[in-house]
């Protein structure tokens, strides 16, 4: 079983983008793209090598969508064991990577869009 990360924004942000500056919105997939790519290289970076299997299974792939504010991009680590070296069994520790670093690039993106809406001088509230 793949072990995967959906980055789909917020959809209620996105959708009021679109509403009040609908360029913000079509900034939202690059940015969005460009952050699970670097998300997907963090991970391989700290995935070990001992076959490769691991570093080699990480992909991204963005998801159509019908609306032009949702956004939807994967990061997917597809090895069969990615979870028995992320969760651990019952003969080795886990070693946390994919949780922390996909949560991590899911900031990234939450921050970044704020940062856009800002600097088009719409206020947000609720959010750091």
């Amino acid at each position: 079983m793949a072990t995967v990360m959906h980055l789909t924004g917020v959809d209620e942000l996105l959708a009021e983008l679109d509403r009040l500056a609908p360029d913000l919105a079509a900034e939202a997939g690059p940015l969005q793209q460009a952050i699970a790519t670097e998300t997907a290289d963090t991970l391989r970076a700290a995935y070990p090598v001992v076959t490769g299997t691991l570093r080699g299974s990480v992909h991204v792939a963005r998801e159509s969508s019908t609306s032009p504010v949702r956004v939807f991009t994967e990061v997917a680590v597809t090895a069969p064991y990615a979870e028995f070296f992320e969760f651990g069994t019952a003969r080795t520790a886990p070693t946390p990577t994919f949780v922390p670093i996909t949560n991590h690039g899911r900031e990234q993106f939450l921050t970044a869009v704020i940062e856009r809406v800002r600097a088009h001088g719409l206020t947000v509230e609720g959010l750091r």
